[in-house]
């Protein structure tokens, strides 16, 4: 029986599953982490992969500590690929934050997010072109926190109060942290309540600094 927490489960296959380990000739990142002071960047020595895997955050760690111990995944590293996207009529390019192989050779390419960070519009650009480059090749696609998807925003009650209120307040205007913050104590929300709310409107929404609007 297949554990309810494995997150591979929630991994996104297309139609075109043909991708395999032997496509990618050479299993290295793609670029470097950042070193930047808003992330926590570090490097775990994989006992599995016999080598140094980087990661610039908690999340990508425990994500990384999880594949360790997972008997489906044969190898997998950081920066995997480069994608490119759109932002807005310029083209740019987006690095994930891993790639996975699996028992059966198959690929999957994933994205580490925090919940709130999923639904933030510039990850959703990205996450468009790391959707096509999937399509394209057949590697399957999972964006996740290492322990849920968008599925569990999905599946919040709409806070019916709360949405009225947020609405109302971003009807053509923009509404920041503090703002936001007094109509969720007003409301007696959840922060999954907010994020059901900007996901079922499609909400442009910026986690940081935090930015809500139409």
């Amino acid at each position: 029986m297949k554990s309810k927490k494995d997150i591979l489960e929630k991994v996104l296959w297309f139609d075109k599953n043909i991708c395999d380990a032997n496509l990618f000739a050479e299993l290295e990142p793609k670029r470097k982490v950042s070193e930047h002071y808003r992330y926590k960047n570090g490097n775990y020595f994989s006992e599995k992969c016999k080598k140094v895997i980087q990661h610039e955050s908690e999340l990508e760690l425990k994500f990384f500590e999880k594949l360790e111990k997972m008997e489906k995944v044969l190898f997998y590293w950081e920066q995997p690929i480069q994608a490119s996207y759109w932002r807005g009529k310029r083209k740019s390019h987006t690095t994930p934050d891993a790639g996975i192989i699996l028992d059966n050779l198959k690929v999957v390419i994933v994205e580490v997010k925090p919940l709130s960070g999923m639904l933030d519009y510039k990850v959703q650009l990205k996450v468009e072109g790391l959707l096509k480059f999937c399509a394209e090749t057949g590697c399957g696609f999972l964006l996740t926190d290492g322990k849920d998807t968008l599925d569990k925003i999905r599946k919040v009650k709409c806070n019916l109060k709360l949405e009225k209120a947020i609405l109302k307040s971003i009807d053509n205007s923009v509404l920041y942290k503090r703002e936001c913050n007094e109509i969720l104590k007003k409301c007696n929300a959840s922060q999954n309540e907010l994020l059901k709310i900007i996901f079922k409107h499609n909400l442009k929404y910026r986690s940081f600094p935090f930015k809500l609007q139409t």
